[in-house]
Formats: structure tokens, C-alpha cells, sequence
């Protein structure tokens, strides 16, 4: 599993991709609790592009989503990274 942030991880079987959301909850007791919600991709692409579009719905202005989009390249990089050294 690649752990991108706190929030989105993601891995590979031999079908998809599986991209996982963490947030907080509560648990049937109403006491917090970490959660997780998974959603499949076809491409890396697309659980690029998810991310992204996520990240950028939690933005409150545009200069957040600005500056979320100037972060990009770097995590993109890192994903690839990560990727090449799965598949060597």
C-alpha cells in the first residue's frame, strides 16, 4: 500500500486500483473513530485525478486551491517514485 498522506492511500491488485479515504466518525457508541472509505480506479490517472479533485473540495478559497495545485508536481513525483520501485 502507498500511503500518500494522512488522508489517501491507495495499492494495486490484480484488477484495479483502490484508492482509501480516511475521515473521522463515530462508531455505533458516538465516540470518534477513524474510518475508511475505499472507491476503485481503472488507471493510476484516475486515482490521481480523484485526489485532487477531493483535496480540492476541502479548499475554502481559491488561493488554497492555488496553492494545492502548486504542491501537485511534487506529489505526482513521489507517486511515480513509488511506483518505479514497486515495479523494479
Amino acid at each position: 500500500m502507498i500511503k500518500f498522506n494522512d488522508k489517501f492511500s491507495f495499492e494495486k491488485d490484480q484488477y484495479c486500483w483502490h484508492l482509501h479515504e480516511y475521515y473521522m466518525g463515530k462508531d455505533k457508541d458516538k465516540n470518534p473513530k477513524r474510518q475508511k472509505k475505499t472507491t476503485y480506479h481503472a488507471t493510476l490517472e484516475q486515482v490521481c485525478n480523484t485526489i485532487i479533485d477531493r483535496s480540492c473540495g476541502d479548499c475554502g478559497s481559491l488561493g488554497e486551491i492555488k496553492e494545492l495545485l502548486d504542491l501537485l508536481p511534487k506529489a505526482v513525483a513521489g507517486i511515480q517514485k513509488h511506483v518505479n520501485s514497486i515495479a523494479a
